[in-house]
């Protein structure tokens, strides 16, 4: 992640660098209220950190009368943003995941892999008796990942329809999958 820094410090370098060594553990204490997706607390440490050199360099005395409030403040919006940025991405991972048909990080052993496909099949196989011919001319579309607007203009028709349908879709779906063993 890139995040800039104010441009022009007020400190010299080595008043800086003491400045952070002296606030550090304000850094330490505040990263430890925060969980970080697919990093560790040493990436947040690291966020922290930057957000402490922020607060340095844009700390005016005239206007803040105490540092360690505004380099807290300054530091919990960096460490925000880091979580963030971090929930924006892995969403979006776990999105491309889902659509390869992996629903973890890990990959499936072929065992695994094989009786999902079988799982899917038979899903599949099962949602053909069960929808109509517009829920099933719309599930392929929405399975690509389409969205409901690109999937009423393919269709020529509204997207109240194609929600609806999909509604429709997820409740056949729920009822044929809570029926569970008794298929």
């Amino acid at each position: 992640m890139t995040t800039s820094l104010p441009a022009e410090p007020l400190l010299p370098a080595f008043e800086e660098e003491r400045s952070a060594a002296e606030y550090s553990r304000l850094v330490s204490r505040l990263v430890r209220q925060f969980f970080l997706h697919g990093g560790d607390q040493d990436d947040l440490y690291q966020e922290g950190m930057i957000g402490l050199l922020k607060a340095i360099r844009s700390y005016d005395p005239a206007k803040n009368d105490h540092f360690e409030a505004y380099a807290s403040l300054c530091i919990r919006r960096q460490l925000y943003d880091a979580v963030r940025a971090s929930a924006r991405l892995s969403q979006k991972e776990e999105e491309a995941l889902c659509k390869l048909g992996f629903t973890g990080v890990e990959t499936p052993d072929p065992e695994t892999q094989c009786l999902a496909n079988e799982t899917e099949k038979e899903i599949k196989t099962a949602l053909q008796g069960l929808l109509s011919a517009f829920e099933a001319s719309v599930l392929s579309p929405y399975l690509e990942g389409c969205s409901v607007r690109e999937i009423a203009v393919q269709l020529g028709c509204a997207e109240k329809s194609v929600g609806n349908a999909i509604l429709r879709i997820r409740r056949k779906l729920a009822r044929y999958l809570s029926q569970g063993d008794s298929r």
